[in-house]
């Protein structure tokens, strides 16, 4: 998959043992990766903060704070409501960009 190679390639690029833990959890079956709802971030990320999914992101909840969050997928709802809240939803690569170290992200899952 080229979504791993990619983490891998960042993590060793970037000296961020973060993109390495990613990639490793990509790499077993998708049944088993994790499934998270945005009322979880909501919760466990501080506003203004970055965060990453290492499976899909759903819907279920409410969103009150601006944060950045990376995914392997989204729902359009959960995408909706991080939008509204003034938030974005970034690909893998998108959060490498922004924190090539993997500084202040929060693995939610």
């Amino acid at each position: 998959m080229k979504t791993i190679s990619e983490l891998k390639e960042a993590s060793r690029k970037n000296d961020a043992p973060l993109w390495r833990s990613i990639a490793t959890r990509l790499e077993g079956t998708s049944r088993n990766w994790p499934s998270v709802n945005v009322s979880r971030l909501e919760y466990n990320v501080t506003k203004n903060g970055k965060a990453i999914v290492p499976g899909k992101l759903m819907g279920t909840g409410i969103v009150t704070k601006k944060m950045t969050v990376a995914a392997y997928s989204f729902t359009e709802s959960a995408r909706e409501k991080i939008h509204s809240a003034g938030g974005k939803c970034l690909t893998y690569n998108e959060l490498i960009k922004k924190a090539p170290k993997g500084t202040d992200v929060m693995v939610v899952g």
